[in-house]
């Protein structure tokens, strides 16, 4: 994670909008707490829940991303991992004995008692689970490809996330602008777009804003 010291904002951030603006509901630094002592198990980055019918706009409906938001159930869950350099699951989510996994269900509690331990060990094996009514799925964000433990959990870069911002402000300036009350590094987001003239520009001027390697940097550095 970047220095926020030295970085005015952070790559969870980024993402955080990213979902934001395909009509996520998010929770940040999701906490999982032990049943015994004080110090905490593990977190997750962003912990985020979309509705199947959400549709923003009445005459013309934004497009929201279907990486994200395709989903055949009427709830779509997913526990996000946010690295700076390349994808990657840390430990605590690739282990069936810590139990981490049940634990974050039980904390969301869009599972029933019965099935909390079966879905968590589809995401531990396979990185997604599905009942009729709930889909929960692990995603990996970063700069590039990573090679994870668990096969088929989707891997979205931030260059996936700042096209699909640039767009969201292309495609619809007006009802994009108004954006006062958003919180700071939102409204950095939309300075920029207003003032770079091309696509790659914004990229560029985004991933210094936030900390993020450069286009085509291989950093290791998670």
């Amino acid at each position: 994670m970047a220095n926020n010291a030295i970085w005015p904002f952070i790559p969870e951030r980024l993402v955080y909008w990213y979902l934001r603006l395909n009509g996520f509901l998010i929770l940040e630094n999701f906490i999982i707490h032990p049943d015994q002592g004080h110090l905490q198990r593990t977190d997750v980055d962003l912990l985020g829940v979309r509705f199947k019918n959400r549709r923003e706009l009445i005459v013309n409906p934004m497009k929201d991303d279907p990486r994200v938001s395709d989903c055949s159930t009427f709830c779509n869950v997913i526990i996000a991992e946010v690295k700076r350099g390349q994808c990657a699951l840390n430990g605590p989510w690739t282990n069936p004995r810590d139990q981490n996994m049940y634990r974050i269900l039980r904390g969301i509690g869009c599972f029933e008692e019965r099935e909390m331990k079966i879905a968590a060990l589809a995401l531990y094996q396979k990185g997604q689970f599905q009942n009729d009514n709930i889909t929960c799925r692990l995603l990996a964000f970063g700069n590039r490809k990573g090679e994870l433990p668990i096969e088929g959990v989707p891997q979205i870069f931030f260059s996936d996330a700042i096209q699909f911002i640039y767009k969201i402000f292309h495609d619809y300036p007006l009802q994009k602008s108004s954006v006062a009350n958003w919180p700071r590094d939102g409204r950095k987001l939309r300075y920029l777009f207003d003032r770079c003239w091309t696509e790659q520009e914004f990229e560029d001027e985004v991933r210094k804003a936030f900390g993020l390697p450069g286009t085509g940097d291989r950093s290791e550095d998670q």
